[in-house]
């Protein structure tokens, strides 16, 4: 992918899904983590997001949506997951494909049109990924895999933000929204953890973007 195939609206649409509703400014490496880009690039970017009136920019601090930025990227949004609960559910394309799908979809489709298609889909809450229609509420007591306690059982609840390497691994483990894994071991080499009648061991983003709640085991 490169920079130049990413629109604006894709910037405005990943700068939401970074941001933590506590959270003030995101630093512009995570930009640079999330696209894969150079931090020139992202800059670049940044700086026409800024002219546009869609961000507010603060060098060497990082960027955040402004009111318009915010409305565009929820109406982005929703209509992007609307089309993932489409295509997994109605057509059950593999999750990690569904994402990118969408990602093409968002772009091109009429309000009017993802409203119609969100009523033919009986106006589900959450996206395949555990992600709100609408909106970045999240439960108070959801934390990312990475601070989950050895011996801990774990129900994930989501996947954001829904990184490609992250969605193909997903697929591959069945580690989907509404499953529950065992902690066995959380140290600086990753997390080994149970899943049904297996172990296997993860390491790097996919600590981060896999979020759930620790449960007991009876849950």
């Amino acid at each position: 992918m490169q920079p130049s195939s990413i629109s604006i609206e894709d910037y405005v649409g990943a700068i939401y899904r970074l941001q933590t509703a506590d959270s003030d400014l995101l630093p512009l490496s995570e930009l640079q983590d999330f696209f894969g880009f150079s931090p020139i690039s992202i800059h670049e970017m940044v700086q026409k997001l800024s002219q546009r009136g869609l961000v507010e920019y603060q060098p060497y601090r990082g960027v955040k949506l402004t009111a318009r930025g915010t409305k565009t990227a929820e109406a982005l949004v929703r209509r992007h997951r609307i089309w993932e609960c489409f295509l997994a559910n109605e057509l059950h394309i593999p999750l990690d494909e569904v994402h990118q799908l969408a990602g093409n979809l968002e772009h091109v489709t009429p309000d009017w049109i993802s409203e119609r298609l969100f009523k033919y889909i009986n106006e589900p809450d959450f996206c395949p990924h555990g992600s709100k229609i609408s909106g970045l509420t999240s439960d108070p007591i959801e934390i990312q895999l990475e601070k989950a306690r050895d011996g801990q059982y774990f129900h994930i609840t989501r996947i954001s933000p829904e990184k490609k390497t992250v969605l193909t691994l997903a697929d591959k483990y069945d580690l989907r929204p509404g499953k529950k894994i065992q902690v066995l071991q959380n140290n600086e080499a990753g997390i080994v953890m149970k899943m049904v009648d297996r172990e296997v061991q993860f390491s790097g983003e996919a600590l981060t973007c896999i979020w759930g709640v620790e449960i007991s085991n009876e849950s």
